[in-house]
């Protein structure tokens, strides 16, 4: 498998919409595997098609898997989420701030406003079709994530963007994605 690189803004491809994924083979299925090395790599938890110059409809998350994100995660520390053209299906009209990082926008974090909970659906990594309900932290990260799809940054929604210092950069709860 291969880390991929993360393209940032200046390369047009993270603005553009991405294309629907119809083709699952043999392709698809490395581009995944490729994607999860890198966003590992990267320790990031979440990534987008587009982040790795790749114009398609895919996205990958998975929350951190250690004690702490056990006891506050439960079953969804540690599990691999692939989604194919993932749509939101449901929203929840509550909203949190939170705050957010990417790893196509390194150095920088932001106060971005989502939805709590949402149902998405889309296809699984074979093209089957699939439902997942999401909320909390889960639930940004799969928001953020699909925002890419759109060429959207989390700057462009973002209420405040800023550079943390080193001591707020490890000391946050920040969804780096």
């Amino acid at each position: 498998m291969t880390v991929l690189q993360i393209i940032q803004p200046d390369n047009p491809l993270l603005r553009r919409q991405a294309l629907r994924v119809s083709d699952f083979g043999d392709e698809f299925q490395t581009l995944v595997d490729d994607m999860t090395d890198t966003m590992i790599e990267a320790e990031g938890v979440g990534l987008a098609g587009p982040q790795v110059a790749r114009s398609l409809r895919v996205i990958i998350a998975r929350l951190p898997d250690n004690d702490e994100s056990r006891e506050a995660y439960g079953e969804d520390a540690g599990l691999l989420y692939v989604l194919a053209n993932p749509r939101v299906v449901w929203r929840s009209e509550e909203t949190a701030d939170g705050v957010e990082g990417c790893l196509s926008l390194p150095g920088l974090l932001g106060e971005v406003e989502r939805r709590e909970s949402i149902e998405i659906a889309g296809q699984d990594r074979w093209g089957t079709p699939t439902r997942l309900t999401v909320e909390g932290w889960l639930a940004r990260v799969f928001q953020h994530e699909m925002d890419h799809l759109d060429g959207i940054l989390f700057i462009d929604i973002a209420t405040r963007v800023w550079r943390p210092d080193a001591a707020e950069a490890l000391a946050s709860d920040v969804t780096e994605a």
